[in-house]
C-alpha cells in the first residue's frame, strides 16, 4: 500500500483514475479465469484424494488447453467490442487517449497471463502448498518496489510505463508459477490433449460458476463504470484508492479462505458431512473476526491513515468510499465459506442462478439511483444492501444441498460475530473519541486491535478454540524461552 502513494503521486489523480478504470474494465474479463481456475482445483483435489496421479495429469492438460481456447476468445472480445467501448464510450481525457489505449492494451496481455497461470494455481492449492504464497507476496512486493524506483526515475509518459511495468511484473510473477509447479510436481506435463469427457466436466462445473463470478464482476466493475460515465475519473481514483484499502486488509482472510477450501472439499468428498459444516461455521465465523480486527481501527480512523498513507494528494471521497468498502468486505466475508460447501457438492445450477440474479440488480439500481441525482456514495449504499439480502437468500439455498440448520449457523457463527462487533465497538468509541495529534492517533489504533483482539478470543471463541490459542502461544514461548 506504501507503493499506492508514490504511485498516484507519480501519476496524479486523473492518471491514476484512468489506470484504475481502465485496468478495471479489462478486468472484467477475467471473472471466466476465476470461475473456470475453482473447477479446476475442485477436480485436481478429488483426484489427488483418490491418488490418480495419471488422471491429474490429464486434467492439467486438459485446463491448459480451455485456456488456450478461452485467452483467444478473450482476445478476440478486446480487441473488437472492448477497445470500441474504451475509445467511443468511457469517460477519457481527449489528451489522455493514448495512453489510456497503452494501458488498455497491457491490461489484456496482463490477464492473458493471467488465465494461462489459473491451471498451475489451482494444482498448487490442491496440493496445500501454501507456503509458496509467502514467497510470491514477497516477490510482488519487491516487483512493486522497483516500478516505484522506476517512475520517479523515467521522464517519458508515466501512465504508460506504469502500465508496462505491472505487465512486466504479471510475466514474472508467472514465470515463477511455472518453475515451482514443474519442479515441485514432476508429473505435470502438457500434452494438447482434446478429452472430451474430461473437458465436458471440467466446463459444466464451470459453467454456473461463471455466473456467479460475472455477478460479482459487474458489482465491482459495472459501478466503477457507472461513477466514471456520471462523474469522471477523480472519482475512480477515490474508489481505486478505496478498493486497494479492502484489497490490503481481506488479503489476508483471502489466503486463510483459501487454506481451508481443500480441506472442505476433501471431507465432503469422503462423506464426512459433519467435518464440512464445523468446519464451515469455524472458517466462516474466523473469516469475519480476522477482518473485523484489522478493519475495525481502520474504520474509526481512515482520515488519519490516508493522510499518514497518501500525504496531502488524497482524492475527494477517498475516506468514505474506504469505510463502505470495509463494511462491504464485511459482509462478504460470510460468503467464500458457504459459497466452497455449494462447490463441494457440484450442485450448483439453482444456488448460482439465484443468487446470481439478485446480485446483477446492483448495477441497473445503481444506475437508477444515480440518473435520479444521487451522490456517487449511493452506489456502496446498494451493493451492502443487495449484498446482505442475498446472504439471507444463500442460507436457505444450501438447506437444500446438505443437512444442516439456519438456526444452528445463526448461533454458531453470526451470534457471537455480532457480540464482537458491539462490544468492540462500544470500546473504540471510547478510546478513539479523545484528543487529537499523530502521536495519540497511533496510541488509538494500537490500543483498539489490542482490546478487539482480547474480546474477540474471549467472546468469539470457545473453549476449545480458546485452548488451542493458549496452547500455540505457549509452545512459541517454550521455543524461545
Amino acid at each position: 500500500m506504501y507503493t499506492s502513494r508514490i504511485v498516484l503521486k507519480a501519476l496524479g489523480i486523473g492518471d491514476f483514475g484512468i489506470y484504475n478504470v481502465v485496468a478495471g474494465f479489462v478486468s472484467m474479463l477475467s471473472f471466466l479465469n476465476t470461475s473456470i481456475a475453482n473447477g479446476f482445483q475442485r477436480f485436481f483435489n478429488f483426484e489427488l484424494g483418490k491418488e490418480q496421479i495419471g488422471k491429474v495429469k490429464r486434467m492439467f492438460s486438459v485446463s491448459l488447453s480451455i485456456q488456450i481456447g478461452l485467452s483467444l476468445l478473450i482476445l478476440l472480445l478486446a480487441e473488437t467490442v472492448g477497445l470500441w467501448f474504451l475509445n467511443a464510450s468511457m469517460n477519457i481525457p481527449s489528451d489522455r487517449i493514448i495512453a489510456a489505449n497503452w494501458v488498455y492494451q497491457s491490461a489484456v496481455f496482463m490477464l492473458i497471463i493471467t488465465l494461462f497461470r489459473a491451471p498451475y494455481d489451482a494444482i498448487v492449492i490442491a496440493n496445500e502448498k501454501m507456503e509458496f504464497y509467502a514467497y510470491i507476496g514477497i516477490c510482488e512486493v519487491l516487483f512493486k518496489f522497483l516500478i516505484v524506483y522506476f517512475l520517479v526515475k523515467i521522464s517519458y509518459d508515466l501512465l504508460i510505463c506504469y502500465a508496462i511495468l505491472m505487465l512486466l511484473v504479471t510475466g514474472g510473477i508467472f514465470i515463477c508459477y511455472i518453475f515451482f509447479a514443474h519442479k515441485r510436481f514432476a508429473y505435470l506435463r502438457f500434452s494438447p490433449v482434446v478429452d472430451r469427457g474430461v473437458m465436458k466436466q471440467m466446463l459444466g462445473f464451470s459453467g454456473w460458476n461463471i455466473l456467479g463470478s460475472l455477478a460479482h464482476l459487474m458489482k465491482e466493475q459495472g459501478a466503477n463504470i457507472l461513477l466514471n460515465i456520471f462523474f469522471g475519473p477523480t472519482v475512480n481514483a477515490a474508489r481505486g484508492i478505496a478498493f486497494q484499502i479492502q484489497s490490503g486488509v481481506t488479503v489476508f482472510v483471502g489466503n486463510f479462505q483459501l487454506a481451508a477450501r481443500p480441506q472442505m472439499i476433501k471431507s465432503y468428498a469422503a462423506s464426512d458431512i459433519f467435518g464440512l459444516i464445523s468446519l464451515f461455521y469455524r472458517i466462516s465465523r474466523f473469516s469475519f473476526l480476522l477482518l473485523w480486527l484489522m478493519a475495525l481501527p481502520l474504520l474509526f480512523k481512515i482520515d488519519f491513515i490516508l493522510s499518514l498513507w497518501l500525504g496531502e494528494d488524497i482524492p475527494p471521497l477517498s475516506a468514505l468510499f474506504s469505510i463502505l468498502s470495509l463494511l462491504i468486505a464485511l459482509t462478504e466475508s460470510f460468503a467464500s465459506p458457504l459459497t466452497t460447501v455449494v462447490h463441494a457438492t457440484g450442485r450448483m445450477r439453482k444456488f448460482q442462478m439465484i443468487c446470481s440474479s439478485i446480485i446483477l440488480f446492483i448495477v441497473p439500481l445503481s444506475y437508477v439511483v444515480l440518473k435520479i441525482g444521487f451522490q456517487p456514495e449511493s452506489v456502496m449504499y446498494v451493493s451492502l444492501f443487495v449484498l446482505v439480502m442475498v446472504h439471507v437468500v444463500r442460507l436457505y439455498l444450501l438447506k437444500e444441498l446438505i443437512s444442516y440448520s439456519v438456526r444452528e449457523y445463526v448461533t454458531c457463527v453470526l451470534f457471537p460475530c455480532v457480540k464482537v462487533a458491539i462490544f468492540t465497538l462500544l470500546i473504540a468509541y471510547v478510546v478513539n473519541y479523545q484528543l487529537g495529534g499523530a502521536i495519540l492517533s497511533i496510541f488509538q489504533i494500537l490500543l483498539t486491535l489490542l482490546l478487539t483482539a482480547i474480546i474477540l478470543v474471549f467472546v468469539g471463541l470457545n473453549v476449545e478454540e480458546r485452548g488451542s490459542i493458549f496452547q500455540l502461544v505457549r509452545n512459541y514461548y517454550e521455543k524461545f524461552k
